[in-house]
């Protein structure tokens, strides 16, 4: 599990958040919400691209390793270490288990320290680069009153361990550390690229040195063991952004078809934005069959069929200057401009979810509640949880005490009886653990002039906890009451 930790960033003075496979935001607005969504983000953004084989990603070895080759000149010596001890090895014990690094000869370890290291350093140098271009400038990062050395940014997990502490000026990159000792590689790799090529070595004289380098990937997998593989925000303003996509696609879909699935560089908008609109105007109808399930398959059905009662796809008619948005009904097909704002809200998610979105990701859906009726919205809480079953890391920040209140009952789903369960139509991939949940309260604190987060206890009964909520219903009850009582 990841930690990350902020402080004197925007409204925030300090917070810490613990990354679970659905994680809630709650709290009045101006709080600091989106600011730590945001940094979430920036980490998951400088991760991608780094040496991760995931199991969504069909990259074969060899072409992998070709690729890291040129990047890193292996010493003769250690070329020769892992060969004596590749030939002194039997394989046959090894079984697909995972080899720690310090049981191979020290001038091996040694090199795989260093090739982490590097890792490391990237890694701090990236996640600055993530932050600021998300903002225009480091006056809207911190907090205000506050100078830019003092932000800091943390990230943190116990196992195996990583801790790397960040700031603006970029004058602590020691502060990152893994622990080296726990870190291992998979015996598959040496398999492949060592025991039984080592018998035709006069055939293929560089079969050791890809074999390093095929280690150095798979130790580099331990700093980035457990986070997602690829992550996708969706903004609170995405009803907007969508609405305008027609303009904005026109001037940019010359370089989004010639980058196909790449991310189209908007540099006139803010990095959040700019990610947003170059996937959505990139999206690719080909790449669905990449990542998809049938668990996937029936957690998008479920949210078009149950809070769209329609489906969202592209429309792709000759004539048309590029793809647009369409939602299909019973009654016909429809544009954005003469659908509902709830469809407009609704469009981007669903087509994140069946074009770019795969298991193993992040999203970050801020607010999903906007312009959904009270019913919608409790269809959506449903729907968000069969995504998380599905395997999608999801993040959101809302108001909403309806999908609050709705996730509860589906974390309380467990103990409830087959009869009550089949009675309200719910199915296995509608249930969910309190160890999969993670919930933080943003708020102001007065001493510390500005907001903090505040854990959220997951009750095994009664899910989490909705105080703010019911102070605010409490307040109006109590208003309704005095008025009632001064008209008489």
């Amino acid at each position: 599990m990841l930690t990350i930790s902020v402080k004197n960033f925007g409204p925030i003075a300090e917070g810490s958040v613990d990354l679970k496979p659905l994680t809630i935001f709650v709290g009045p607005s101006n709080t600091g919400k989106s600011y730590m969504a945001t940094a979430v983000y920036a980490v998951m953004r400088a991760v991608e691209g780094r040496p991760q084989v995931p199991y969504t990603r069909h990259l074969e070895q060899r072409e992998m390793v070709a690729g890291y080759r040129t990047q890193w000149e292996v010493p003769a010596e250690v070329v020769e270490s892992i060969r004596e001890w590749v030939k002194g090895q039997d394989g046959s014990n090894w079984q697909n288990q995972d080899i720690p690094i310090t049981a191979f000869p020290r001038r091996v370890e040694s090199e795989l320290t260093k090739s982490i290291n590097q890792v490391l350093s990237w890694l701090h140098g990236d996640v600055m680069h993530q932050v600021r271009r998300s903002y225009k400038g480091n006056s809207e990062i911190v907090t205000r009153g506050s100078r830019p050395e003092d932000f800091f940014l943390a990230l943190e997990r116990n196992s195996p361990f990583l801790k790397a502490a960040i700031n603006l000026t970029g004058d602590n990159k020691d502060n990152c550390e893994f622990d080296i000792s726990r870190a291992s590689v998979r015996s598959s790799f040496i398999e492949y690229w060592g025991h039984e090529q080592h018998r035709n070595e006069e055939n293929y004289p560089s079969a050791y040195s890809d074999l390093f380098f095929a280690l150095r990937i798979s130790a580099a997998e331990n700093v980035f063991e457990g986070l997602p593989y690829n992550s996708y925000f969706l903004p609170a303003s995405r009803t907007g952004i969508v609405q305008s996509q027609k303009i904005l696609a026109s001037s940019i879909i010359r370089q989004s078809s010639l980058l196909g699935a790449q991310r189209v560089n908007i540099p006139a908008l803010p990095g959040v934005t700019t990610e947003f609109l170059s996937d959505l105007v990139s999206l690719d109808k080909s790449l669905r069959s990449h990542h998809l399930n049938d668990q996937w398959d029936k957690a998008v059905d479920f949210i078009e069929s149950n809070v769209l009662h329609g489906e969202i796809d592209l429309d792709e008619s000759a004539g048309l200057p590029y793809p647009e948005i369409a939602y299909k009904t019973a009654a016909g097909q429809f544009t954005l401009e003469h659908s509902s704002a709830m469809v407009s809200e609704l469009a981007p998610l669903i087509l994140f979810l069946k074009y770019l979105i795969g298991p193993g990701d992040l999203l970050i859906l801020e607010e999903p509640e906007s312009h959904l009726h009270p019913a919608a919205q409790r269809q959506l809480a449903r729907g968000i949880v069969r995504l998380v079953n599905a395997g999608v890391k999801v993040l959101i920040t809302t108001h909403s005490d309806i999908i609050i209140s709705q996730i509860n009952n589906l974390l309380a789903l467990r103990q409830a009886s087959p009869e009550l369960v089949e009675q309200g139509g719910f199915e296995a991939e509608d249930f969910l653990q309190p160890d999969q949940v993670g919930a933080y309260l943003f708020r102001y604190n007065q001493e510390l002039g500005g907001c903090e987060t505040v854990d959220l206890e997951i009750d095994p009964d009664t899910g989490i906890d909705e105080d703010q909520f019911a102070s605010v219903f409490e307040a109006i009850y109590d208003e309704s009451i005095a008025l009632q009582r001064d008209r008489n």
